[in-house]
């Protein structure tokens, strides 16, 4: 069985974890975990899980590939509200950086899922810092599910950033899905004071592995603003 999720986690998920990537190999940073936060040189990351709620808090957003991969493999990798945390901060990095966003975004999706956001942000999200304005594009995608962060105060959060998640009550709630070999879950998170976006992971049988399976919800254009400031670190 352990085998077959393997050979599943291969077709599924499009990128494997390589400190040898060439956007890593810089970034010799020494990674400490004590309890439940991750200190990545200045950068901390704080994970909390009880009564179906799940709660990240983080000073930044992962600058590296490699940064990414300790916080997924460390600290966030194995919850399934971390790893839907893990998805937004990988969404920002590919608004940033494409190469390095990418190559994030497939880390953490099921690989269906993951060419479906990368499209997506792709219209999102321009090539070009000085087409931000452009009709159509949404830069504060991310901040916008930022505890603090709303239409009325032009998607600015408050520091240090926090991402909530409640655990569904969907019908099906893990459900085991036979063509993906793991079952199925819902979670809901806030958006500018919103609390209905739903996102769905999946926990492969006999593995601590979690994957976002669907987040439809969270390509969803923003309310728009007259203005917004990029104050993320």
């Amino acid at each position: 069985m352990l085998a077959a999720a393997f050979a599943c986690m291969a077709s599924l998920a499009s990128c494997e974890l390589d400190f040898d990537d060439p956007y890593a190999e810089d970034d010799d940073t020494v990674a400490f975990l004590d309890g439940n936060t991750l200190t990545y040189g200045s950068h901390h990351y704080t994970l909390e899980e009880a009564d179906g709620r799940g709660t990240v808090t983080f000073t930044h957003f992962p600058a590296t590939v490699r940064e990414f991969t300790t916080l997924q493999e460390q600290l966030l990798g194995t919850s399934q509200p971390g790893t839907l945390a893990l998805n937004l901060m990988a969404f920002e990095m590919f608004r940033r950086n494409r190469t390095k966003g990418q190559k994030c975004i497939e880390m953490c999706n099921v690989s269906v899922n993951a060419k479906s956001v990368l499209n997506s942000l792709r219209q999102k999200f321009p090539e070009h810092r000085e087409d931000e304005a452009a009709e159509g594009q949404q830069p504060y995608l991310v901040a916008s599910f930022l505890a603090g962060a709303t239409q009325d105060n032009n998607y600015q959060p408050e520091y240090p950033y926090t991402l909530s998640f409640d655990y569904g009550t969907s019908a099906g709630q893990g459900e085991y899905s036979l063509p993906f070999f793991g079952r199925i879950y819902h979670w809901l998170t806030s958006r500018a004071s919103n609390k209905d976006y739903d996102a769905t992971v999946i926990v492969f049988d006999d593995d601590d592995i979690v994957l976002v399976h669907g987040c439809s919800n969270y390509l969803l254009s923003s309310p728009a603003v007259s203005s917004w400031e990029d104050t993320l670190k």
